[in-house]
């Protein structure tokens, strides 16, 4: 039993199981080129050419190096124009609420590249986004690689040798391509850069040891990331500065591919009143505590490790006995999961985590004291997506999200759940755990403005930085690694930043509506199960199915089938 409003036995496959056994996700679909063949009525057509575009977005690869060429770019969009005209020529006008939601995912997609060629175009613009690495913050070149740690298995080598034989041309390839790099991002890429050449001579030498073969490649890869480093370091002081999509292509973004009903000003205000109640409360907060010792940080892995199990087991019991949510049994504390290592962490050359407690980054700060808000985040927050995600079939909704589309959702009901603890009580006993609460929502306010500011182009890198350090209450200093990885990430992915809090406060509205629609009937349970059931997709859509009400959607498809879409250009 779920509560007094039960699932649709549909939903409930999502959450549930067959029989113990995963539901498995579909598999991806071969590529099949774009046509202007007629397309059949019907959402199988709709699942038939979303297919078709997934394969198609990915660039060709050439010798284990994407083609970001201007050619290859010019013939993508032109390719993605005969979708759209496709997608367009779909009535669903007559198709029941989730299956017209899907042709509005897919729209979203479609919207989404479109927004990658017209406005964002990192291909040229950003250095940083030539990763060959997975080290690098945020979007990076299509077939970046994980470095491993050695020794790997004898059929892992060659492959690996293959990766990084590929990178010197990829990079000489990423020169000729950045015909408008800013300077912002190659400053951001610098940095990445030196992170990637200390990896690439720690696995050459590594690989001395276990597998000499990787040698040679190992430090070709080395050579050609020094390389592509210092003729960045040659370059960027001439760069224009900012590197933002602009603030009119920032809000149609927003609307077209993000389905958010909201304008840039608009999140501004709500982010600054939000900012201003989590000071408030948490200064509230202090003064009742006031004369309590502070919480002591773990000092070892083994103290980190033992305390996360009791946190996690814990925080469970808590969700399923209080019947706030469903919690189905593969959602369970993972002993292997261990700290979440930064990308810029993996670098060789810095101290290991548990050399100085003291000095760690924010996000540590407050784990290692109490974890139990930041594991509300990622354990009933993105793990549960993650493993209900790797259980959903739907051949639309099933499939990972292109674009960031899935951002705000995902982002804000993992935050949601931060302060849905504290207000359904778990931590009444936990005084100094309420103030990282607090601590934590007024950290993610704070970095609202960053993102707003940079993609207007009103501030730079470092002085969206300078702000998000000086506007967190605690524990973050000038250089914190959370402050640089957050300020990257929010302006290298637009909508990144703003998505944890403008995620949650439209989940929180949404539950408003839905409770004053069922009125005695709503039940917290169900509805936080039927949010869940709904997938990985904006919460305008999820609003849509749950509440029956189309005039947010009908606002953002704006007579998507008489007419095309259209990014704003320019900065």
């Amino acid at each position: 039993m779920i509560g007094k409003a039960r699932l649709p036995a549909a939903m409930l496959a999502l959450l549930f199981p067959v029989n113990g056994i995963p539901l498995q996700a579909a598999q991806p679909p071969a590529a099949t080129p774009a046509t202007n063949q007629p397309v059949p009525a019907g959402h199988q057509a709709l699942v038939s050419l979303y297919r078709e575009f997934r394969a198609f977005v990915p660039p060709a690869m050439r010798d284990g190096v994407p083609d970001y060429s201007p050619a290859a770019m010019a013939a993508q969009y032109t390719g993605l124009q005969r979708f759209m005209t496709r997608l367009r020529a779909i009535d669903d006008s007559a198709w029941p609420v989730p299956d017209r939601v899907d042709y509005m995912l897919v729209l979203a997609e479609m919207r989404g590249l479109e927004f990658q060629h017209r406005v964002v175009q990192p291909w040229r613009r950003d250095p940083a986004f030539y990763s060959t690495t997975n080290l690098g913050f945020g979007p990076k070149m299509h077939g970046a690689f994980n470095i491993p740690a050695l020794p790997i298995r004898a059929d892992q080598v060659a492959p690996l040798a293959v990766r990084l034989n590929a990178v010197p041309e990829a990079l000489r390839q990423a020169r000729a391509n950045l015909t408008d790099p800013r300077g912002d991002l190659a400053r951001l890429a610098i940095q990445q850069k030196r992170i990637e050449v200390n990896v690439f001579t720690r696995l050459a030498e590594d690989a001395r040891t276990h597998h000499p073969e990787l040698v040679a490649p190992a430090l070709r890869a080395r050579d050609a990331a020094a390389a592509f480093l210092a003729w960045l370091e040659g370059i960027e002081a001439s760069l224009p500065a900012h590197a933002g999509v602009g603030r009119e292509n920032y809000d149609w973004y927003l609307r077209h591919v993000l389905l958010l009903p909201y304008t840039s000003r608009e999140i501004e205000t709500i982010g600054e009143r939000e900012y201003q109640r989590m000071i408030a409360f948490l200064r509230i907060e202090e003064h009742r505590n006031r004369g309590l010792p502070e919480l002591p940080m773990v000092r070892t892995r083994t103290e980190f490790d033992a305390k996360r199990a009791r946190e996690d087991d814990s925080l469970l019991a808590f969700l399923r006995d209080g019947e706030w949510v469903t919690i189905p049994d593969y959602v369970r504390h993972d002993p292997e999961e261990g700290p979440y290592i930064l990308p810029a962490e993996r670098d060789p050359s810095r101290p290991g985590l548990f050399e100085n407690p003291e000095g760690v980054h924010f996000f540590f700060q407050t784990e290692f004291r109490d974890g139990l808000p930041l594991r509300a985040h990622n354990l009933p927050g993105h793990a549960f997506d993650q493993l209900q995600a790797e259980r959903d079939a739907r051949p639309i909704r099933g499939q990972r999200r292109l674009f960031f589309v899935d951002g705000l959702r995902n982002e804000g009901w993992a935050f949601y759940l931060e302060e849905m603890i504290l207000q359904a009580g778990l931590l009444e006993d936990r005084p100094r755990t309420r103030e990282i609460d607090y601590i934590l929502g007024a950290k993610r306010a704070a970095r609202v403005l960053p993102e707003l500011r940079m993609q207007a182009n009103e501030w730079t890198w470092a002085e969206a930085n300078a702000s998000l350090v000086r506007r967190t209450p605690r524990w973050m200093h000038p250089g914190d690694a959370i402050a640089q990885f957050d300020i990257e990430l929010y302006l290298r992915q637009p909508g990144y930043g703003i998505g944890y809090y403008i995620g949650k406060v439209e989940l929180e509205r949404l539950l408003a509506e839905r409770s004053m629609q069922l009125g005695d009937g709503f039940d917290i349970r169900a509805f936080h199960d039927q949010f869940r059931a709904a997938g990985a997709l904006p919460i305008s859509l999820i609003r849509w199915e749950m509440t029956g009400r189309d005039d947010e959607i009908r606002a953002m498809r704006d007579g998507f089938r008489n007419a095309g879409t259209t990014a704003a250009s320019g900065d």
